[in-house]
């Protein structure tokens, strides 16, 4: 697994010493609130190894990133391309960041301008796309920030909070990074 540097995070791979982050995260209530229901019931320390094992192994199918602090690698978050269509050319990604301290920084942003850098021209795809519930305005402000568009609103795709949410599905195909990236060169 490549490590991908920006200015102030790199995307790394998982390793032991991030579990104790994971699991604090996994058991935050406001940061699994938008999440899979998976994440809804107290994760134990089981739980949290098997979610940290999967995050390990390799697949070609898959590219699990934890996102760090450029010098000192210590975790800030995650963002993984957890499906791979490499017939049609497109990921699907999925991001937390995972400790509150870090949170409305810009190091969600800075992680998916890397990780799009990555797919687009290392990895040849045409499409990276994600679902958004439309309750979580600072994920959808930082995803539209990254490049991505709102395709169309699944209607009451969740539930949280006692009612049912609306979910977004957005993308950024390789044109929309590269009309992005030629207007953002010196």
């Amino acid at each position: 697994m490549p490590h991908l540097f920006g200015k102030r995070v790199m995307l790394r791979e998982y390793r032991r010493d991030d579990f104790d982050h994971i699991r604090r995260w996994m058991n935050d209530r406001e940061t699994v609130r938008f999440m899979s229901t998976r994440f809804w019931p107290p994760q134990t320390s089981i739980d949290a190894e098997e979610y940290l094992q999967r995050m390990m192994q390799s697949s070609h199918n898959a590219y699990n990133f934890v996102i760090a602090d450029a010098e000192d690698e210590s975790y800030i978050g995650q963002l993984d391309m957890f499906r791979v269509d490499w017939r049609l050319r497109q990921g699907e990604i999925g991001m937390v960041i995972g400790r509150r301290e870090h949170r409305g920084k810009g190091y969600a942003l800075e992680a998916l301008q890397i990780l799009q850098d990555y797919v687009f021209s290392a990895l040849g795809l045409e499409r990276l796309e994600l679902e958004v519930h439309m309750d979580n305005a600072p994920a959808i402000r930082c995803y539209e920030l990254a490049g991505f568009t709102l395709e169309g609103v699944k209607r009451h795709a969740f539930y949280s909070d006692g009612h049912f949410g609306d979910v977004g599905v957005m993308s950024i195909l390789r044109q929309d990074w590269e009309k992005a990236r030629k207007n953002h060169t010196p």
